[in-house]
């Protein structure tokens, strides 16, 4: 099935578990959180098959790879899991804070943010014990880790938290939209989705500033960039995805895909997006 949408196309529809959520490519493979069904089904995208699936958890969203494991955050279970990626066995839940948003590994650590109780938890992954627990005075959603820091979004008020893994310290970065629920850190810099400003922001890590805020049509979410270096946002609860250019911090078009979205990954040269409604996983090629 292939549909054209504006620059981009659907090469490949997947049937996956209830409600696709997060996804990690380790290998050859792709590794893809069903949130509804409690359950990460491992794809093979020279085929863009399902070629096993496993259950995991209760409703496992966010998936990282580090350390030679799978992370994987289950929100109604308050854990972290840990999988083999071979053998898609669970190796061990670990129980973090209350309501786990999303997990990212760096700096030899694993890092939930618990949006319920405003903590970030760090956990040693040779141990796989939580070191540390760390209170952000807010509501962490989205984790990510880059520019010698931990990034977290905030589901409510104007700022995001920068993390220090040195000392731990939590920094309330301003970005001053209200919503910031989501981050993208690549090289570009650090990319706040906006929800209730229906806007991106773009910081710049190294002073903390906003560099630019970018209008969308909609509530951005859970973004990635691309391989084409476009920033590739889902705008929640809609069908389609926005993409903006760093060039020039310009909206570019959106990509109309299908259901409700939620989460875009890029991995093999494509994007990856889940109708977070249903039990389809869409493979786009920018």
């Amino acid at each position: 099935m292939v549909l054209a949408a504006f620059a981009a196309s659907i090469v490949a529809t997947i049937g996956v578990g209830a409600k696709p959520c997060g996804s990690a490519a380790v290998g050859a493979y792709l590794y893809q959180a069903d949130y509804g069904g409690g359950t990460l089904s491992k794809i093979d995208p020279r085929t863009n098959r399902v070629v096993k699936t496993a259950r995991v958890g209760l409703a496992p969203c966010g998936v990282v790879f580090g350390g030679g494991s799978l992370w994987v955050e289950d929100y109604f279970d308050d854990t972290i899991v840990q999988v083999a990626p071979g053998s898609m066995r669970v190796l061990r839940k670990i129980p973090v804070g209350n309501s786990p948003w999303d997990v990212t590994y760096g700096f030899d650590a694993v890092w939930s943010s618990n949006w319920k109780d405003g903590t970030v938890s760090r956990i040693d992954a040779s141990t796989r014990n939580v070191v540390r627990t760390i209170r952000t005075g807010g509501t962490p959603a989205c984790i990510r880790t880059g520019f010698g820091a931990v990034w977290v979004g905030s589901q409510g008020g104007d700022f995001i938290f920068r993390i220090d893994p040195a000392t731990n310290r939590v920094t309330r970065v301003r970005v001053g939209h209200n919503g910031e629920l989501c981050v993208d850190v690549n090289r570009t810099g650090v990319w706040v989705s906006d929800s209730a400003h229906r806007s991106v922001t773009r910081l710049d890590p190294r002073t903390n500033t906003v560099v630019a805020t970018v209008p969308v049509p909609g509530s951005p979410a859970d973004g990635v960039r691309g391989p084409d270096g476009l920033e590739w946002i889902p705008l929640q609860g809609s069908d389609k995805i926005a993409r903006i250019d760093a060039a020039t911090n310009r909206l570019v078009d959106t990509v109309r895909v299908h259901g409700f979205l939620f989460v875009v990954r890029s991995a093999f040269g494509s994007l990856w997006a889940g109708d977070f409604q249903g039990s389809t996983l869409y493979r786009i090629e920018p």
